[in-house]
């Protein structure tokens, strides 16, 4: 779990492989309260561009997701969605994200 700007929190659940990766089951608890539920799958080639495999594949949702969050993109979450999706949201995400892994 983390905490992300001041009250946003994103908990990641269960964890899954997929023939591709892995898929994730995601909570947000948004700024003003409310909660939403998401299935997130990350692809092994997206977590590699990523992080370069050097952390946990759910570290790497977890920060697409608190950057997202961060960003105010998209305004509410697909109940599913791929990762690199964030990517058509927010083109710099690639860099951001590279840097901060």
């Amino acid at each position: 779990m983390s905490t992300t700007g001041r009250t946003s929190r994103v908990e990641i659940g269960h964890e899954a492989e997929t023939p591709r990766g892995w898929r994730y089951e995601v909570h947000v608890t948004h700024a003003d309260g409310t909660r939403s539920e998401h299935w997130v799958t990350l692809a092994w080639v997206d977590h590699d561009h990523w992080c370069g495999g050097r952390l946990a594949p759910s570290r790497v949702v977890e920060m697409v997701l608190e950057y997202l969050l961060e960003k105010g993109t998209p305004v509410s979450f697909p109940a599913a969605f791929d990762a690199a999706r964030a990517r058509r949201w927010i083109p710099a995400i690639d860099q951001d994200l590279k840097c901060a892994g």
